[in-house]
């Protein structure tokens, strides 16, 4: 009787296996898999009760994200995990003269020669998670080199890498980015490339580690970008870069050789307290508003030769291991003495005091 019974219940228990729920539960741990009101948009939020093998057992396919662009969703995934490679190069291009483009946006194209671009229409989102594979928009699968391709990427929604580890490298150049930009707090395990990209809006990078060599070369900011507390492990590459609002690279930490040459600083520009070990170079370099550099840490050289100072410039408390460059440097207003705040300077006074002392010693007793 109890084998008649149970075949009985096997149909109605295949037809409720088959049924898709919005969130899929394993124990405590639950994934929403859609937001109510928001059908375009491919959802993977995996709840905080999630364990890390979990987690990894339900990883997101950089596949299943990339035909979710591809159909115009957004994407939102957070506290979960993405595996494979995901190249942005796939998504098919439309005319750059089809996709709308504020004004700021058109003014820094003026002169380009790009007439294609790939759009992600929604939100891009990816917080709080580990995304274990590549994110480029540069690498196409035929090719065994990178190289800066004729089009641009695109993305008109907001981007959020708050609190994700991204363990390979991403390359992000040539992206214009509409919506605002949330960085803050991830880390970038491999390269960090963000190369001629625009900023429309704010961006955060506060907390951010870089461990690789990182490049924003030719980027622009159109809004206040922040680097706050931002850790940089290897070569770090700031050429050419417009900073049109405030900047912050408030208590950087910089351990390779940086450059900010050629960049220009149209914002208040805040460098206090960063630390340079290696060299760093901000020649020519242009300072239109106010920029701080109180109490910041050179150890290695610190070269602002040809660097222009339009506004205030503050260099008070700066600890420089080596007399620093300013060849040529302008400033607006008459540049305060290094003074005895400067251990360079006060290496130098020691010295001649010292010779001085001894040699009078010396006569003295001959």
């Amino acid at each position: 009787m109890a084998n008649v019974n149970a075949r009985r219940f096997l149909p109605f228990l295949f037809a409720l296996l088959q049924v898709t729920p919005v969130a899929t539960t394993w124990a405590a741990c639950t994934v929403e898999r859609a937001v109510p009101g928001e059908p375009a948009l491919f959802v993977r939020h995996f709840s905080p009760e999630c364990t890390e093998t979990e987690r990894a057992a339900q990883a997101v396919p950089a596949g299943e994200i990339l035909e979710a662009l591809k159909a115009g969703k957004g994407v939102s995934v957070r506290n979960g995990v993405v595996t494979g490679d995901l190249l942005l190069t796939r998504l098919p291009t439309v005319p750059l003269a089809s996709v709308p483009l504020p004004p700021s946006v058109l003014a820094t194209m003026t002169g380009s020669s790009v007439t294609e671009a790939r759009v992600i229409r929604g939100p891009f989102v990816i917080s709080n998670s580990v995304f274990d594979g590549y994110l480029d928009t540069q690498l196409k699968p035929d090719m065994v080199e990178h190289r800066m391709l004729g089009d641009m990427i695109v993305i008109q929604g907001p981007v959020t890498f708050h609190g994700t580890t991204f363990t390979k490298n991403v390359d992000l150049s040539r992206t214009i980015f509409l919506g605002p930009v949330d960085s803050s707090e991830a880390v970038f395990l491999g390269n960090a490339f963000f190369l001629t990209c625009t900023f429309d809006k704010s961006a955060s990078f506060e907390k951010t580690a870089f461990a690789g060599p990182t490049r924003y070369y030719q980027a622009v900011f159109h809004g206040p970008v922040t680097f706050l507390r931002a850790g940089f492990s290897g070569l770090t590459n700031f050429l050419s870069v417009t900073f049109k609002k405030e900047s912050s690279f408030s208590r950087a930490y910089f351990k390779m050789g940086t450059g900010f040459s050629g960049s220009r600083f149209e914002g208040i520009s805040d460098f206090s307290e960063a630390v340079f070990e290696k060299n760093v170079f901000f020649m020519h370099a242009v300072f239109i508003a106010d920029t701080y550099f109180r109490r910041a840490t050179f150890r290695g050289e610190a070269n602002f030769s040809d660097a222009n100072f339009k506004a205030k410039d503050d260099f008070a408390k700066v600890f420089y291991q080596q007399e620093p460059n300013f060849t040529r440097a302008k400033f607006a207003t008459p540049r305060s003495s290094a003074g005895f705040e400067n251990p360079v300077f006060l290496a130098i006074v020691g010295t001649a005091l010292y010779s001085r002392t001894y040699g009078r010693r010396s006569r003295h007793r001959s």
